[in-house]
């Protein structure tokens, strides 16, 4: 698993790195087909106006052999841009795989259909 950093007017200090890592590193069970060696993730930590409430932004990319997903999220720390990123990440990975299994459910009812009936 190999997590790139990169930083926009902000200063990354060891805690935010190891607290990424960890909230990305819980990603790791739903993508148990993918190979640990290619897995890669892209993390964007950036410090927007002052004025406004909303001011960290996190990206997440999920880099697996087929697989890339983005997900973005909002915050008034780093620590809660981290982690709407990482709730909105899990939901489209989620989402991946159980749309993965319901296609191959289909195909095997398809190919039964044929075998059975000709």
């Amino acid at each position: 698993m190999l997590v790139n950093f990169k930083t926009d007017n902000l200063d990354l200090t060891d805690e935010i790195r190891e607290y990424a890592e960890l909230k990305v590193g819980m990603l790791g069970k739903l993508l148990h087909d993918a190979d640990e060696e290619a897995l890669r993730y892209d993390v964007e930590l950036a410090k927007g106006k002052e004025n406004s409430g909303n001011i960290y932004r996190a990206d997440i990319i999920v880099h697996a052999a087929p697989l890339r997903v983005h997900a973005v999220g909002h915050g008034e720390s780093v620590n809660a841009a981290i982690d709407g990123a990482k709730d909105e990440l899990e939901r489209r990975l989620r989402r991946e795989k159980t749309k993965g299994r319901a296609m191959l459910r289909k195909g095997k009812a398809a190919l039964k259909k044929m075998l059975r009936w000709g």
